[in-house]
């Protein structure tokens, strides 16, 4: 009797897991269908398809290196579930076919590949380079759905809100709200900075006032960020524009001020002894 093992997978981790359901009963029908045994299956959960760098396909290359003379066959509900890079998944394939002697089979498409078959090679890297270019498209759509809430409706999209701001709403309706007991710390790291206190001495009172990040730059980004002048920082999409755009949320300190403090930022800090 044959042996295999399968891959299943899938990248969002607020997905059901149906998708990982349905992948097992596709496999285990094609299992059965064709009296093949099933030794070890691995699953990948919330996991890109944009690398093999992930942690149950790398144990699965392990379980092959030391296993790969009792298997057939590595099974996988689709071929993007394995790779959404054409090149790198075809090298992959014929890896493990020519290394390894395994055939990787994609049960929903009907192919199994076999790289000494010309019409099999052929099917097998139209179906990954349709899996990539869905992949770029969806990236496309992301990239212009993220330049749209941000230029044109002025919403944070980022999923953490910079201290001094709450998330409130859901969805399109979300938008950021003013924490004011955190909003008061920002203020006093602007309007200290602009007294020309020395950063490590701001630093030292906000964590005393309650400000809790400790790395080396907080105060610094703090004092970049344009989101409490009430601004977005957009990227560049295509032929739009990038730049600062006014946000729907309230600001916490005043345009001016934030460019003042962007301005004096460009010069050099004074020193602990004083010197620039």
């Amino acid at each position: 009797m044959k042996r295999a093992i399968r891959y299943l997978r899938f990248s969002q981790l607020g997905q059901s897991n149906g998708s990982i359901e349905r992948q097992e009963l596709y496999t285990d029908q094609w299992l059965k269908f064709n009296n093949v045994e099933l030794v070890d299956t691995f699953i990948d959960r919330g996991k890109s398809a944009r690398t093999f760098d992930r942690p149950d396909f790398i144990k699965l290359r392990e379980f092959i290196t030391k296993h790969h003379r009792t298997v057939d066959y590595l099974l996988v509900d689709q071929l993007d579930r394995f790779s959404r890079d054409a090149g790198e998944a075809m090298s992959m394939v014929k890896l493990l076919q020519q290394k390894y002697s395994i055939q990787v089979v994609s049960v929903t498409e009907g192919i199994t590949f076999d790289y000494d078959t010309p019409g099999s090679f052929f099917r097998a890297g139209l179906q990954l380079l349709l899996a990539e270019e869905d992949n770029i498209n969806r990236s496309i759509k992301v990239k212009g759905g993220i330049y749209t809430a941000k230029a044109k409706e002025g919403r944070y999209v980022y999923k953490n809100a910079p201290f001094g701001y709450r998330k409130q709403g859901e969805r399109k309706e979300r938008r950021l709200v003013i924490e004011e007991t955190e909003a008061k710390i920002v203020r006093f790291i602007y309007d200290a900075y602009l007294r020309d206190t020395p950063l490590y001495l701001i630093k030292e009172q906000a964590q005393r006032l309650g400000f809790p990040t400790k790395g080396n730059m907080a105060i610094e980004r703090v004092l970049k960020n344009p989101t409490y002048a009430g601004l977005l920082k957009v990227e560049t999409y295509k032929d739009y524009a990038g730049g600062l755009f006014d946000g729907i949320h309230e600001p916490i300190v005043d345009k001016t001020t934030w460019m003042m403090v962007q301005e004096k930022m460009k010069r050099p800090e004074k020193t602990k002894d004083g010197h620039r």
